[in-house]
């Protein structure tokens, strides 16, 4: 997703690989379908999350999610009979970044969400499989902060350097979006 909105922003530079509006279209288009790949996903994980603060957090990213998707489908129709017109081109931008930004916060809340505990789903389900994945994420976070605390190096004042060591693992890895256009 990251990588599409990316191609977008640079078609307003006249840049990069989307040539045409179509293209730019479709990338919006491709960014709402990926979208509800990653909704499903976290309402999976607010569905079986123990937490219910974790739980109501969910549900509400998962409504902005959706209306800022309907936002981007609506857009995109306009921008796709509106030839030529820089500002929808930019507004479809903007709505794009929007909804990255907003999915990422839903990553994370459901890091929050697998951290606090989720429930079994039931096996061979589509629930099984996503929180498999939740629950090795959590493994590979445990053992990061495992090797984190052994680490011997110390600064001046004797707090642990964390500047030499990865980043920790996460549902949702670092991505720089720009958000100028010009």
């Amino acid at each position: 997703m990251a990588d599409t909105i990316n191609h977008m922003t640079q078609y307003l530079k006249k840049k990069g690989p989307i040539l045409n509006k179509d293209a730019f279209v479709n990338a919006a288009k491709d960014v709402i379908s990926n979208t509800q790949t990653v909704t499903q996903f976290i309402r999976v994980i607010a569905n079986l999350s123990l937490d219910k603060q974790c739980t109501v957090e969910l549900s509400l990213i998962i409504e902005q999610i959706l209306t800022i998707t309907n936002q981007l489908n609506i857009i995109s129709s306009v921008n796709a009979v509106t030839p030529g017109c820089k500002s929808s081109d930019e507004i479809l931008v903007k709505n794009a970044q929007n909804l990255f930004q907003t999915v990422l916060r839903g990553l994370h809340a459901a890091e929050t969400a697998c951290i606090t505990g989720l429930k079994q789903p039931e096996p061979n389900s589509d629930d099984a499989e996503a929180t498999a994945l939740c629950f090795q994420w959590k493994k590979n976070l445990e053992i990061h902060r495992a090797q984190q605390t052994t680490n011997p190096e110390t600064d001046d004042l004797g707090l642990r350097k964390t500047s030499l060591h990865t980043l920790a693992p996460s549902l949702a890895p670092q991505v720089n979006v720009k958000t100028t256009f010009k």
